[in-house]
C-alpha cells in the first residue's frame, strides 16, 4: 500500500485535489489530518484540556458559549488569529495537537493496510514536511500555485473573516510553496482551470501508482513492514537534510 502524502499551501487548491482523488474514477481512501485535528481537540479530550489550560489566559473568548443543545467548543478563529501572529504560541499548539493526530493517523493506516487493501491511501496533511510526516510516506505530492494567485484565492474564500493583514500572516506562517515543491516527489501546479488540474492529477497518480505485484506483496505483514522500514530509511537520509534547511 502506497501512502501518498498530499500537501500544499493555504488556498493553493489542496482540498480540491483531495476531493478529486477521493472521488471516481480514483476513489482513493483519504485520511484528512485537518479533520483529525478537529476531532482530537473536541471537548472532553486531552487535547482540548491542554489547549484551554495554556491559551485560555491569553484568549478570553477561546471557549465558545454553549449552543441550544448545550454544546461548546473552541473559538477556532480567535485561536487562529493568536497563533498566526506568534510563532512560539503556534509551536506550543502544534506540540499539543501533533502527537494526538499521529496516533489517529496510525490507526487509520493500519485499518486500510489490513482491511480495505487499497493500493494507494492519501494522507492529506497541510504540515506534511514541517511535522516530518513525509518520512512515513512512500511518495509526496504538493499542490502549488503562484504567490499572487494564492493570496487572491485566500481573500476570495475567507475575506469575510480575514483582514489583509490576517491573510498575509497566514501565508507567511507557512513554509514557502516553492520550498515545498522542491521537497516533493510530484508537484501539481494549479494556476489554471479545473480541467487542466484534473489532467495533471491523473498524470501524477499514474506516475506514483504501485504495480499490482508490489501492492500484493506489501499486504503480507512481514514484507509490508520491511518495505515500510526501507522506505522510511530512504526518505530520512535523502530528504531530511533538505527539509531541515527549508524549515
Amino acid at each position: 500500500m502506497l501512502v501518498l502524502g498530499l500537501t500544499g499551501g493555504i488556498a493553493t487548491g489542496k482540498s480540491t485535489v483531495a476531493s478529486i482523488l477521493s472521488s471516481p474514477p480514483y476513489s482513493l481512501p483519504l485520511i484528512d489530518a485537518d479533520q483529525l485535528a478537529r476531532e482530537v481537540v473536541l471537548p472532553g479530550t486531552p487535547g482540548y484540556a491542554k489547549i484551554v489550560a495554556h491559551f485560555g489566559p491569553s484568549i478570553p473568548d477561546l471557549v465558545l458559549p454553549p449552543d441550544e443543545q448545550g454544546k461548546s467548543g473552541l473559538n477556532r478563529p480567535a485561536l487562529g488569529r493568536h497563533i498566526f501572529a506568534n510563532d512560539a504560541e503556534r509551536r506550543v499548539l502544534n506540540a499539543i495537537i501533533h502527537p494526538e493526530v499521529r496516533r489517529a493517523i496510525f490507526r487509520r493506516l493500519v485499518y486500510h493496510w489490513l482491511v480495505s487493501r487499497a493500493d494507494i491511501v492519501v494522507l492529506d496533511i497541510p504540515l506534511l514536511f514541517e511535522a516530518k510526516f513525509d518520512l512515513f510516506c512512500g511518495a509526496t505530492m504538493v499542490v502549488a500555485c503562484t504567490p499572487d494567485l494564492q493570496r487572491e484565492r485566500l481573500m476570495k474564500r475567507d475575506g469575510h473573516v480575514l483582514t489583509d493583514k490576517d491573510a498575509d500572516q497566514r501565508i507567511a506562517s507557512q513554509m514557502p510553496i516553492e520550498d515545498k515543491a522542491q521537497l516533493a516527489d510530484v508537484v501539481v501546479w494549479n494556476n489554471n482551470g479545473l480541467d487542466e488540474l484534473n489532467a495533471k492529477v491523473g498524470a501524477a497518480i499514474a506516475s506514483v501508482r504501485p504495480s499490482w505485484l508490489t501492492t500484493w506483496v506489501e499486504w503480507i505483514p512481514p514484507f509490508g513492514l520491511a518495505m515500510a522500514l526501507a522506505c522510511f530509511v530512504r526518505r530520512y537520509f535523502s530528504k531530511s537534510g533538505a527539509r531541515e534547511k527549508k524549515t
